[in-house]
């Protein structure tokens, strides 16, 4: 059987199945978007909660429209199940499962493992599949093919595809979805990339194809490892600009005006979410295997984690010069999400500095309007608090750790007896207020 025309006939004709394995912040958005291209999609995760609230309707992912995946739930182009063995209905399979690091900061690649062993264990031949989990390069050809043929007891190019496409999803942004971001994908084969193009089309406006795979990976790693490199540069300015009595926020807008040459990267209290504090240490993991030293790398990488340490001392130094110490304080987080805006606290920096501030003896709080209740890393576990005159007024110090736009400035330094502000979420003077 010519498995490639079979599926290059179902493309055509709209039979198209979709199999999108992991419905978090990557995989249900990428689902919807098939979805609403009038493509069968099924979504797989071990998470019978996930499952049930997708098959209900009930959209647990702020960046995904309510009506839309309303809509694609009510018409039956997206389902969800935990039966794995559904993944023979499947003529492409799109993994988006998570890869965090461990305590050693070491790649975690369960996910993936698990993900290829019951694709592999229940695919059927002519499937394409496609990984877009941050990861480090040669991944694809590594480790997922080789369990994925001992699996299956399939041959890549000839019985299925292989490739991989980094997601590139932004939370919060307005503009930019996973229908209009560009695509890079790369494949193992001529005939992967061409199949892996056009399924890709029925969801996603524009594909970048690379020659190969671990040329997708490298992407990844180096579009986020530019964004760490330059906030862990300005980071480490805004500390000395501090010590030297500059405002940093100043000198940023002032280089901005510059047309040519210059990016702006805004300093705060560390790096979160799922990419940017991670992929350094993947491309880490993978350039001791080939006996490389990524200096420059490993020193922006701690900068960043250390970057809670330094806005603990600028607590410190806030509540001193109230006469008052952190032992006994009331410090009021404002935000925990890792960036303006939304409702994700992966890796967000406030959750280390909360960890901090209450392990010297702190009485912490915290309000975010978009996150009702934390864990953090020490599992300090907190309930988001009503913002209110009162809720200001009793703290001994407000931290504003993410710069949301329901917090209004004028508010909150009307009724805080002391704010330290890390994200530059006001720009009036007080006397009351110290920044980053």
């Amino acid at each position: 059987m010519n498995y490639k025309t079979v599926i290059f006939e179902k493309i055509a004709n709209n039979d198209l199945v979709v199999g999108i394995f992991g419905l978090g912040y990557v995989g249900l958005p990428l689902a919807t978007s098939f979805a609403q291209s009038n493509v069968k999609v099924i979504g797989f995760d071990k998470n019978p909660e996930k499952v049930k609230k997708v098959n209900l309707g009930e959209n647990y992912i702020k960046d995904i429209n309510d009506n839309d995946f309303r809509e694609v739930i009510g018409n039956k182009s997206l389902v969800a199940t935990d039966d794995f063995s559904r993944i023979n209905e499947c003529d492409a399979i799109i993994i988006c499962v998570p890869t965090p690091l461990d305590i050693f900061k070491k790649p975690d690649m369960s996910y993936i493992i698990i993900a290829c062993t019951e694709i592999g264990k229940n695919m059927k031949a002519g499937t394409f599949i496609s990984l877009e989990s941050t990861t480090y390069p040669t991944t694809t050809e590594n480790l997922m093919l080789p369990i994925l043929e001992k699996e299956s007891g399939l041959k890549q190019g000839i019985d299925f595809w292989l490739g991989y496409s980094p997601e590139r999803v932004d939370p919060g942004n307005d503009t930019y979805k996973t229908k209009n971001t560009p695509k890079v994908f790369g494949a193992m084969s001529e005939d992967g990339i061409e199949i892996g193009q056009a399924i890709y089309k029925k969801a996603i406006q524009n594909i970048h194809v690379v020659s190969s795979p671990r040329v997708a990976e490298m992407v990844k790693i180096l579009e986020n490892t530019y964004r760490l490199i330059n906030i862990s540069l300005i980071n480490e300015l805004a500390l000395l600009a501090g010590k030297m009595d500059i405002n940093i926020w100043e000198v940023i807008e002032a280089a901005k005006t510059k047309p040519f040459g210059f990016q702006a990267f805004y300093p705060g209290p560390g790096i979160g979410g799922h990419c940017i504090p991670l992929d350094p240490f993947y491309l880490e993991y993978i350039a001791k295997l080939y006996d490389f030293d990524l200096s420059m790398i490993h020193t922006a990488g701690h900068i960043n984690m250390r970057m809670p340490h330094y806005m603990y001392m600028k607590i410190t130094s806030a509540l001193n010069k109230s006469k008052k110490s952190v032992n006994g304080s009331k410090v009021f987080f404002l935000g925990v999400a890792y960036k303006p805006n939304i409702d994700d606290e992966r890796e967000s920096p406030a959750l280390e500095l909360i960890d901090i501030v209450a392990n010297k003896g702190a009485i912490v709080s915290y309000n975010d309007p978009y996150i009702s209740k934390i864990t953090t890393h020490k599992k300090v576990s907190l309930n988001s608090i009503e913002l209110t005159a009162k809720t200001l007024s009793e703290a001994d110090v407000v931290v504003i750790t993410t710069n949301h736009k329901d917090y209004k400035a004028d508010f909150i330094l009307k009724y805080a007896s002391l704010v330290v502000d890390l994200r530059n979420a006001i720009d009036t003077k007080s006397e009351k207020l110290y920044k980053l």
